[in-house]
């Protein structure tokens, strides 16, 4: 009985041990979790939060640039200018690749439409060797199409005296 007792005792306490290590298992399992979702959080906010931020600021500062016009002026959109289809071949080697694109200008104000108009020979002409001399490589990206757009708003602002244009949006834009 004695041993009977003595080995009723050794169960109990393995089974108390065993008992006691799946608590302390499970509270550390958790910590790491709550740790590890806080270094997360923690991450989130130190890193993307200041490029969030700096963003805000950019494009405050772009409308100080633009001028004296409010908020809700820069935020709507100014007269639209509609170009005929630009239809060019492109500088590669081999020259057998064209782009045909179809554009309108942003301009930022009303009267700059007639002087686009009167003006309209210098701005095709500009903007036709502009195309013409791009190759595959630069207007097949995403990046590439938004240099090409800087570029036209550049070369056509050449140009103009009473007003600039504020933005290019292509309406149809094909490489072949």
């Amino acid at each position: 009985m004695a041993t009977e007792n003595a080995e009723l005792k050794k169960e109990k306490e393995e089974a108390g041990r065993k008992k006691k290590k799946f608590p302390l298992k499970v509270i550390i399992i958790v910590l790491m979790v709550v740790l590890l979702l806080g270094g997360a959080a923690a991450g989130y906010f130190l890193f993307l939060g200041p490029k969030m931020k700096s963003a805000g600021e950019g494009s405050a500062a772009k409308e100080t640039h633009q001028g004296k016009e409010s908020a809700q002026a820069a935020s709507a959109a100014g007269p639209m200018k509609a170009l005929d289809p630009f239809i060019v071949n492109l500088s590669d080697a081999d020259g057998s690749r064209y782009l045909k694109a179809v554009m309108q200008l942003e301009l930022d104000n009303a009267e700059l439409d007639a002087e686009v108009t009167a003006k309209m020979p210098q701005v095709r002409d500009e903007i036709l060797t502009l195309l013409s001399s791009k190759t595959y490589d630069d207007v097949a990206t995403v990046a590439g199409k938004r240099v090409l757009k800087r570029e036209i708003i550049g070369s056509v602002n050449r140009y103009l005296t009473t007003g600039h244009v504020v933005q290019v949006y292509f309406s149809d834009f094909v490489v072949q």
